[in-house]
């Protein structure tokens, strides 16, 4: 397996970790994006996401994209949120008003819907977490209809290597100690996540990958790159 195609053997570890920040997802996401992450979400949607559509929030956490689609979109079709995590997928119904929200139990490797059948798939924060990038993506495209859109909201991982060097620095060392700071001895647990940045790809590399299967990508890097907004066109 490729150093940067997933995080394949500790995802475990990974998906153990976000079980236990449930509580202080919403606080540490906030501290860890500059208080920007209301913002980026936003920009997104306005930017990927239509009136009446079928969208799938693929790795859905406890719903913040879906709220999102809801506060900023209004009126969709249909909405369908999945997650790995029961304990996440529980939070997201309790944050959620649309009566007409599905919960599904799954990964981005395997997703159990046919061909074509939605207008967009969101990310919030996700992508990097999958367990086999390389089959997340060609998943999430297969699951699109032709013209529909992937709106990816995530960390970043600049091409430039001091920018890289930078925020591995804040990553590995701040970000934990800010998490310290807040959630106390739990705040350790942010040292794992740092693993999700180290075996990610550069936003270049990323940006090739996902123009090789879809027909037309658009990457705003924000933050020094360090945060982007990623909407690839089926």
């Amino acid at each position: 397996m490729k150093p940067d195609d997933g995080m394949g053997p500790e995802w475990a570890r990974v998906l153990e970790v976000l079980s236990r920040i449930i509580p202080d997802y919403d606080r540490m996401n906030r501290s860890i994006s500059l208080g920007r992450v209301e913002r980026l979400r936003e920009e997104g949607v306005r930017r990927g996401v239509g009136v009446d559509s079928v969208i799938l929030d693929a790795g859905c956490g406890p719903g913040n994209m879906s709220e999102t689609v809801c506060r900023v979109i209004g009126r969709v079709r249909t909405l369908v949120l999945l997650d790995p995590l029961a304990g996440m997928l529980h939070a997201a119904r309790k944050r959620l008003r649309h009566d007409d929200a599905h919960l599904v139990l799954g990964v981005f490797e395997g997703l159990p819907f046919r061909v074509g059948a939605f207008d967009a798939v969101l990310c919030g924060y996700s992508l990097r977490d999958a367990r086999v990038l390389s089959r997340a993506l060609a998943e999430i495209h297969r699951v699109l209809r032709e013209g529909g859109r992937l709106v990816d909201v995530d960390l970043g991982k600049p091409d430039n290597v001091i920018l890289r060097a930078l925020v591995a620095v804040y990553w590995r060392l701040l970000v934990p100690i800010m998490a310290i700071l807040k959630m106390g001895r739990r705040g350790m647990l942010y040292t794992a996540l740092y693993r999700t940045y180290i075996r990610y790809p550069t936003n270049g590399r990323l940006k090739g990958r996902l123009e090789s299967i879809f027909r037309q990508v658009v990457m705003s890097q924000q933050l020094l790159g360090g945060s982007v907004i990623i909407i690839a066109v089926k």
